[in-house]
């Protein structure tokens, strides 16, 4: 009756090891979880400049003392030859205006506001790139017929934190959805709680914490989709975390081989 006993209490030991074992029910994507978030229009907000930020803002002008006035912030082509058409520099026509390098960034003050020169202080916060696009070329105009500019989010970045590791990383564009996010970051380990994502976020009246279920695909509908630049993910560690490494069947058969040892070992002797 001892020996029924022990190996009752034993198996039930080994229960509560396998419950917890990561599944594919802790790590898959898109599963059919039903949740209660509200539905959002699927289009992205456009991020909107805050304080802190910093701008790449590139000048064209067709004259060339202005072109002078403004030589730190045109852009450095490495491409060679002048277009027939355009006059301007072949390697340049083949890139993005907003292609900044070698141009100092702007930062936005404490009161939204820059300063640029010969144009003086431009009040930006809580406007989109294109905006403050619009809004500079229209200034830079009237000071000198012709000219215009380009205008990007230099710190174009979002951090992770937690199970999922500890990095900032770049960001292509200034939106992203949440899969594209963690498809460039590649540092989800199986640990990671897909469950309880935390996303925090830097708006113009403070900071906004969302936390979501990532394993849903409820979340595509939903404010959570997307994330902006300055976004700061948090990936708590699963509870689960009990069997070490051991995560593929090989190992866990070489668990389950140990236990089944011990429970050998334990009979004979007692």
């Amino acid at each position: 009756m001892k020996n029924v006993a022990k190996v009752i209490l034993i198996l039930l030991c080994i229960i509560s090891s396998l419950s917890s074992c990561i599944t594919s029910k802790d790590t898959d994507f898109l599963q059919d979880i039903k949740l209660n978030y509200p539905e959002a229009v699927m289009n992205p907000d456009e991020y909107r400049i805050i304080p802190g930020d910093q701008l790449s803002i590139v000048v064209y002008a067709w004259e060339p003392e202005t072109a002078a006035l403004f030589s730190s912030y045109r852009p450095r082509f490495s491409g060679q030859g002048i277009g027939d058409r355009t006059g301007m520099d072949a390697g340049a026509q083949a890139r993005s205006l907003d292609d900044a390098s070698g141009v100092p960034p702007t930062t936005v003050y404490a009161d939204g506001t820059i300063t640029f020169p010969y144009i003086g202080k431009v009040y930006v916060q809580g406007q989109t790139a294109l905006e403050i696009r619009n809004m500079i070329s229209s200034k830079l105009d009237a000071f000198s017929n012709g000219t215009t500019a380009e205008v990007s989010l230099y710190n174009r970045y979002f951090s992770i934190l937690g199970e999922a590791g500890a990095s900032r990383v770049p960001m292509p564009s200034t939106t992203m959805t949440i899969y594209q996010a963690l498809s460039i970051a590649n540092t989800i380990g199986a640990y990671a709680d897909r469950s309880k994502v935390s996303v925090i976020r830097q708006t113009e009246s403070g900071s906004v914490v969302k936390t979501f279920d990532l394993r849903s695909k409820d979340i595509i509908d939903t404010e959570f989709y997307y994330i902006q630049p300055n976004d700061v993910l948090y990936m708590p560690q699963l509870k689960k975390k009990f069997l070490g490494t051991t995560t593929s069947f090989a190992g866990l058969f070489g668990l389950l081989t140990s236990v089944a040892g011990v429970i050998v070992f334990t009979l004979r002797v007692f």
